[in-house]
């Protein structure tokens, strides 16, 4: 069995532990997801030691994603109807460069 590690939270009047992250995961949209608007903002689980996380959305250029309570975030505005994939990027402090898993999502409604 896989044991997870922890880390104790941010506040120190805590004794709560809270998991390590040690994967890249783009979290939202979820696979097969039908977004419904033109402006999305995209979530992604990034490790403890990542240093800049960015999104590549159908294959286009890589794009900066911002850091706040514990995720990372991308806010997309001009987003069109049809089928779209995404994919993110961590560069972490000690140089190494992870991809996610390719992420299949719809605009319509």
């Amino acid at each position: 069995m896989k044991m997870k590690r922890y880390a104790p939270t941010d506040s120190p009047s805590r004794t709560t532990m809270s998991p390590v992250k040690e994967s890249l995961e783009l979290d939202y949209p979820r696979e097969g997801e039908i977004v419904t608007g033109p402006s999305y903002t995209f979530r992604i689980s990034a490790p403890q030691n990542a240093r800049r996380v960015e999104i590549c959305i159908n294959q286009g250029p890589w794009q900066a994603c911002r850091e706040s309570v514990g995720y990372w975030w991308y806010d997309c505005r001009d987003l069109s109807r049809g089928p779209y994939q995404a994919r993110a990027r961590v560069h972490t402090q000690n140089c190494t460069e992870r991809l996610s898993m390719l992420r299949r999502f719809q605009v319509g409604g």
